[in-house]
C-alpha cells in the first residue's frame, strides 16, 4: 500500500501544472526614440528564445537562442533558413576587481585562434553595478532595482572601435529557476560592408566595481551616449514585460532548426531596409497618435473622470512631462484621465474631478552612497535626493468643491524630474485610495 501511495505521488508531481513552473512565456514590449516593437520570450531551463518585433518598418531582427548550457547563440534567419553560432567567450579579457585589494586580474582564454594578433590597441571598459536595495513583487516573483554604468574607452590605435560609449542602465530583475546566464556583451560591431582587420587584434580590459547582480529583466531603462562630450550622441530605450506566464514548451524551440544552413558571416542574416514600408509605418503611427490625442466628449459609462492641470512649480522640472505622467497614474480600470489648461476645458470634456498640483520645495541633497568614483558623471539617474515638498488636491468640477487634499513632504531620489515625478505619483494615489 504504501509503495502505491509512493507511485500515486511521484506520478502526480511529474504531470501536475507545477512542472511547468520552470518554463515561461513573456511578452515584451521595447520603445525607442517614440518607436515601439513587442516581442515574445521562451524560457525553459538554462535556454532562451526571442522573437524581435518590427519597429517602423525596420527589418525584422533574427531570432536568438540563448543555450546557457553550451555558452552560445544561437542567430536564426527564419526567411533564408540560416544561422551564425555566437560564442558567450570571442575575445580574450581581463578582468581587474577595482575593490579588491590588491587588485586582482582575471583572464577570459577564448577559443584558439588561427591567426596570431599581428597589432592592435587596448580597449578599457569600467563596468559598475550596483543594487539599490528596493524590492517588490512582480509576476509572483521578488523584483531588485538595480544600476549598472558601462563605459567603453578605446586606445588611439584599437582596431574595432575609435569613439568612447557609455551605457546606462536602471532595472528590476529576478530570479528564474535554473536560468542562470552569465552576463555577457555583444561583440563590438563593424561598419556596414567593412571588413575585418585579420592583422589587427584588440586586447580588452574591464575594471569591475560594484556590488549586486542583475538577472532575468521584467522592466529596464537603457541609455547609450556616444562620442565626447561636444559631440555626444544619446540614445534611450526602455523595456517592458506586458505577459508573463507559465506553460509547457516544445524543447525544439531552443535548438537549431532542422534544414537550416550555417553561415560563418553574421551580416547574412540581415534583412534589407524597405525605405517605403518604413514611411508607412511612419505615417500610420502619426495617425494613430493624431487619434489618441482626439479626446472624445463622451465617457464609457460608470468610469469617472479626471482633468489633470501643469502642475505649479519653478524652471528645474519639465512641468509639461509632469502633467502626463500624472494622468498616467489616474487612467486605468474605472477611471480615466485628460490632460487639461482651463477648467473650462474640463468642463467641456465631461470630467467628474479636476486636479491641480504645486511644488513648493525641491532640494537637491547629497549624492546617495558615493558610488561610481572613477567615472561619477555616468550615474543611470545622477543618484541624487531631492527633499521635496507640496501638495496634490482633487476638486469636484460640478460645484467646485474641494474633496481631497494630499500633502507632499519627503525625500525623493532620482534625476531631479524623476525624483518630483515620484512625489506626485505617490500622492495622487493616496487620493485615489481615498475615493476608494
Amino acid at each position: 500500500m504504501k509503495k502505491y501511495f509512493l507511485l500515486l505521488f511521484t506520478a502526480f508531481l511529474f504531470f501536475s501544472p507545477s512542472s511547468n513552473a520552470q518554463q515561461y512565456k513573456l511578452k515584451q514590449s521595447t520603445s525607442m526614440m517614440g518607436m515601439k516593437s513587442e516581442s515574445v520570450v521562451y524560457v525553459k531551463g538554462m535556454r532562451k528564445r526571442t522573437e524581435p518585433g518590427t519597429m517602423m518598418g525596420m527589418p525584422a531582427q533574427p531570432i536568438t537562442i540563448e543555450q546557457c548550457d553550451l555558452q552560445r547563440t544561437i542567430k536564426i534567419n527564419d526567411n533564408k533558413k540560416l544561422y551564425y553560432i555566437d560564442s558567450f567567450y570571442k575575445q580574450a579579457e581581463e578582468i581587474i576587481e577595482d575593490e579588491d585589494a590588491p587588485a586582482t586580474k582575471k583572464p577570459v582564454t577564448p577559443a584558439k585562434e588561427k591567426t596570431a594578433p599581428q597589432k592592435g590597441g587596448v580597449i578599457s571598459t569600467w563596468y559598475s553595478i550596483r543594487d539599490t536595495g528596493e524590492r517588490k513583487k512582480m509576476y509572483g516573483f521578488t523584483a531588485r532595482h538595480v544600476w549598472t554604468t558601462r563605459k567603453m574607452k578605446p586606445s588611439p590605435d584599437a582596431c574595432m572601435m575609435k569613439d568612447s560609449f557609455v551605457v546606462k542602465t536602471d532595472g528590476w530583475y529576478i530570479d528564474l529557476p535554473k536560468f542562470n546566464c552569465p552576463v555577457h556583451y555583444p561583440q563590438i560591431q563593424r561598419k556596414p560592408g567593412e571588413k575585418p582587420k585579420l592583422d589587427c587584434r584588440d586586447r580588452f580590459v574591464t575594471h569591475r566595481s560594484g556590488k549586486g547582480k542583475l538577472g532575468f529583466p521584467l522592466t529596464e531603462s537603457t541609455t547609450m551616449i556616444m562620442g565626447n562630450q561636444s559631440t555626444a550622441n544619446e540614445f534611450k530605450t526602455d523595456l517592458e514585460t506586458l505577459e508573463f506566464s507559465t506553460e509547457k514548451l516544445d524543447s525544439m524551440l531552443f535548438e537549431i532548426p532542422p534544414g537550416y544552413t550555417e553561415t560563418k558571416n553574421e551580416e547574412d542574416l540581415q534583412e534589407k531596409m524597405d525605405i517605403g514600408n518604413m514611411m508607412t509605418d511612419m505615417m500610420k503611427t502619426a495617425k494613430n497618435k493624431q487619434k489618441e490625442n482626439q479626446v472624445s466628449e463622451q465617457k464609457a459609462p460608470n468610469v469617472k473622470r479626471f482633468a489633470v492641470l501643469q502642475p505649479k512649480t519653478d524652471d528645474q522640472v519639465q512641468a509639461a512631462e509632469l502633467q502626463n505622467r500624472l494622468a498616467g497614474v489616474l487612467t486605468g480600470g474605472s477611471t480615466d484621465a485628460v490632460v487639461i489648461s482651463s477648467v473650462e476645458e474640463a468642463k467641456t470634456l465631461n470630467c467628474d474631478y479636476l486636479l491641480t498640483s504645486e511644488l513648493t520645495k525641491i532640494k537637491s541633497g547629497s549624492k546617495v552612497g558615493g558610488l561610481l568614483k572613477a567615472i561619477k558623471n555616468t550615474d543611470p539617474n545622477a543618484m541624487s535626493s531631492y527633499t521635496i515638498e507640496g501638495s496634490v488636491t482633487l476638486i469636484r468640477v460640478s460645484d467646485g468643491a474641494e474633496v481631497a487634499r494630499q500633502k507632499i513632504d519627503g525625500k525623493f531620489e532620482g534625476k531631479i524630474n524623476e525624483a518630483a515625478g515620484k512625489a506626485l505619483d505617490e500622492a495622487a494615489q493616496k487620493i485615489l485610495n481615498k475615493l476608494e
